[in-house]
């Protein structure tokens, strides 16, 4: 398949742990690769969260989830019916996954994906530290230009593209017990 320059160019930021702002379902996103405690960390410290309150993952397909979570729960069925999707599962981490991805009950939130363009970065750099754009307490961005201006030079890379139907976040789920934690 062939991509863009611009969609090569985010990348290429994302396999090297950097930060970038791309268009997602509903808003504006910040991302980084689930494998960069570097990338992590910068986030967290963008978006003053603490240990507590983890972010949520991408992915482009199956093997990306399993990656990061294990599927084999209850509602197995449900969730692979969702996908892809604005659905996201709180599921077990995976043991193979990075430890900072796990809330303190060992889950980790993830989704994959049917945005276009995010699933392509997915595609192309694996799975994704994903979080929308915007300072604590201010409204999500749903433009490149509203998330520049939350962070200019601390985001190194801004991929232009359209944001997906959705006028609302990601429905939240838990996998274990179907628990609605986000409408």
């Amino acid at each position: 398949m062939n991509y863009d320059w611009k969609l090569t160019s985010a990348a290429n930021h994302l396999r090297r742990g950097d930060l970038i702002a791309h268009a997602t379902e509903s808003v504006v996103g910040l991302a980084t690769s689930v494998y960069s405690v570097a990338g992590f960390n910068k986030l967290m410290r963008l978006k003053s969260r603490t240990a507590v309150k983890k972010f949520l993952v991408i992915a482009a397909n199956l093997s990306q989830v399993r990656e990061v979570a294990d599927i084999e729960v209850p509602l197995q069925v449900e969730i692979l019916e969702s996908w892809p999707g604005a659905v996201t599962w709180v599921l077990p981490l995976s043991r193979q996954a990075p430890p900072w991805l796990a809330s303190e009950e060992g889950e980790v939130a993830i989704r994959m994906t049917g945005h276009k363009q995010a699933n392509q970065l997915c595609q192309l750099s694996g799975p994704l530290v994903s979080t929308s754009a915007n300072r604590a307490g201010k409204v999500p961005a749903k433009t490149l230009h509203r998330a520049r201006s939350y962070f200019g030079q601390e985001v190194d890379f801004y991929l232009s593209g359209k944001l997906g139907g959705s006028v609302r976040p990601s429905k939240i789920m838990h996998g274990v017990n179907g628990d609605i934690i986000r409408e």
